[in-house]
């Protein structure tokens, strides 16, 4: 296509047949065929006349006459160079005579006919007719199309579900008789076009909407809109702004009277060495030391981060989170630093800030910090050497005021053993370390975990669920849980998701869980023969203080018969 047209070396017939011009129209008959619709009549290598395939067909010729009496001397010429010019230039001349074009060194390239070129413009149009239908019923958009008197021409059945508008009704009609807020008009006449506006056609309807011009050669002949309804986002958006302020009017009204809030009361658990890490952690937070968290996947490390940060002074300033083992080497000095503009190919215009310029101030927690590349671990050490870093591509030092808090669930030491971590940046990091223990090494914290995450599910669901079989806790207190706290979270959840009644039962423990439970250590009927002496008595103390001292109620919590615990009690020697 040639600027909106057809062109002459598209309409080229060049599928030819050739004849002597003293042959017999019935000697042609028998070599013609209907898709080689131009006979030439050929003197050598002369071209004396031209005979369309219909005159050969319709006329009723006998099959002795020659060739050379019916066929057409009249025809023209074109050059090669006239192959990329407009067909519609040489539709009057058509009307009286084929045009034959050749090439530069004579040769036929292909004839042209008015007939031939009027039917086939007419089937190009039908085609392009259906191709369009077929365009505008596909997408998911309402389309519209007008002419340049913005006369409707193309209406598609989701215009139709979104305006309550037959197409019928509207296709040939002005847009305005329908619409008063056009922009399907405003493309039309300032050839602009429009992307991704938001745009209320009718009251109570939003959409974005999608408008071009369509352009024949210099003029604009009509417009097109596509148009996607977002007027259930956007009522959905307004109640949500709606609710989020009233929710920041409610957290300023809880922060007047949280003057004696505690943050690290999100931990849960009781457990010995819990209680030591939080009384340190609330120590570092006071000071602005690099804190190292260690432990395996799903302890909680970011949860004591956030309320090391939220101890902190630095409380009312942002608290950043980055995960390491997330992040493409190739992006983390521009996720870190951030760059200038036009630092490299595909960068944004207007540049970028890295993670410690939004920190400035406040708390970065770097999650998985053993996953750092080797040469960012040394412009990391640089930022927390001297609290200066440059964006990528700028020549500016940007100074920060940023309290590290780092992560790991891998030895560092090992890994500084093999060369992978810096020797010099883990130093730096491990100012106060705090290794937060497995849930397999405070087995005492499970019930209380285990209720917890019962309630805050059940009101997530709408359920009233309270109670466990006891064979349910004995297998939770059994198994060695290497997903920590994380894995019986998501247990919890599918558990009660799955429970009907009031009571989680043991059918919804999964059978991977019993298993290993089952092979980590029989469990035994009353649930607590996987812990020590020592934790049995520190358990079942803290569950009676819980309770007010019903033994009942510590009996169901603990997942044991109330008989059961009265032995262990008079074992353990607790009055």
């Amino acid at each position: 296509m040639h600027k909106g047209f057809l062109t002459v070396k598209e309409m080229l017939y060049k599928d030819l047949l050739s004849v002597t011009p003293e042959e017999t129209i019935g000697k042609v008959r028998e070599k013609g065929v209907p898709n080689r619709p131009v006979v030439l009549a050929m003197d050598g290598d002369r071209l004396v006349g031209v005979m369309l395939w219909k005159d050969v067909i319709n006329r009723k010729l006998e099959s002795d006459v020659l060739v050379n009496q019916v066929m057409r001397r009249d025809f023209s010429s074109l050059d090669e160079e006239d192959l990329e010019r407009e067909i519609l230039a040489f539709l009057p001349e058509l009307r009286y005579h084929a045009l034959v074009c050749r090439n530069n060194q004579g040769d036929i390239l292909g004839v042209l006919s008015y007939d031939q070129v009027f039917h086939d413009l007419a089937l190009r149009v039908c085609e392009t007719e259906a191709r369009i239908n077929a365009v505008v019923e596909t997408v998911d958009e309402a389309v519209c199309i007008v002419d340049n008197n913005d006369m409707v021409t193309s209406w598609n059945s989701r215009a139709e579900e979104l305006y309550g508008i037959k197409a019928q009704d509207i296709i040939g009609k002005p847009i305005c008789s329908f619409f008063t807020n056009l922009v399907v008009t405003r493309v039309n006449k300032e050839w602009q076009e429009i992307r991704s506006l938001h745009h209320q056609p009718v009251p109570g309807t939003h959409v974005l909407i999608n408008a071009t011009p369509v352009r024949l050669g210099p003029k604009v002949i009509g417009g097109v809109t596509a148009e996607r309804d977002v007027t259930e986002i956007v009522q959905l958006n307004q109640k949500l702004n709606q609710a989020s302020s009233q929710v920041q009017r409610l957290e300023k009204e809880i922060d007047k009277f949280s003057t004696d809030r505690n943050p690290f009361a999100a931990v849960k658990g009781h457990h010995k060495r819990l209680t030591e890490l939080i009384n340190v952690a609330r120590k570092a937070a006071l000071t602005s030391a690099v804190v190292l968290l260690r432990g395996e996947s799903g302890t909680g490390k970011e949860l004591f981060a956030k309320a090391i940060h939220e101890a902190s002074p630095r409380i009312d300033k942002k608290f950043c989170v980055i995960n390491c083992a997330a992040i493409p080497p190739s992006l983390f000095e521009s996720e870190m630093f951030g760059y200038e503009s036009g630092a490299f190919t595909g960068a944004d215009k207007k540049g970028k800030i890295g993670v410690f310029e939004m920190a400035d101030g406040g708390t970065l927690f770097l999650d998985e910090i053993s996953e750092l590349p080797l040469d960012m671990q040394v412009k990391l050490l640089r930022v927390l050497q001297d609290g200066v870093f440059f964006r990528i591509g700028g020549s500016t030092p940007i100074k920060v005021d940023v309290r590290i808090i780092a992560a790991t669930n891998r030895s560092l030491e090992d890994m500084m053993a093999h060369g992978t971590f810096r020797e010099d940046l883990y130093y730096r990091l491990n100012v106060v370390s705090l290794e937060i223990p497995p849930l397999r090494e405070r087995r005492e914290d499970i019930p209380e975990l285990v209720y917890l995450f019962l309630q805050e599910f059940s009101q997530l669901y709408n359920k009233q669920i309270s109670k466990l079989e006891p064979g349910v806790m004995a297998t939770f207190l059994a198994y060695s849980w290497p997903g920590n706290i994380r894995q019986l979270k998501n247990i919890i959840e599918r558990m009660v998701i799955l429970t009907e009644g009031d009571t989680v039962l043991e059918s919804a423990i999964p059978e991977s869980l019993k298993l290993s439970s089952r092979q980590d250590q029989a469990t035994a009927t009353i649930g607590l023969a996987s812990v020590t002496e020592q934790t049995e008595r520190e358990l079942i103390i803290r569950t009676l203080k819980q309770v007010n001292g019903n033994r009942s109620e510590a009996a169901r919590m603990l997942g044991i018969p109330r008989s059961t615990l009265y032995y262990k009690m008079h074992q353990l020697g607790i009055m």
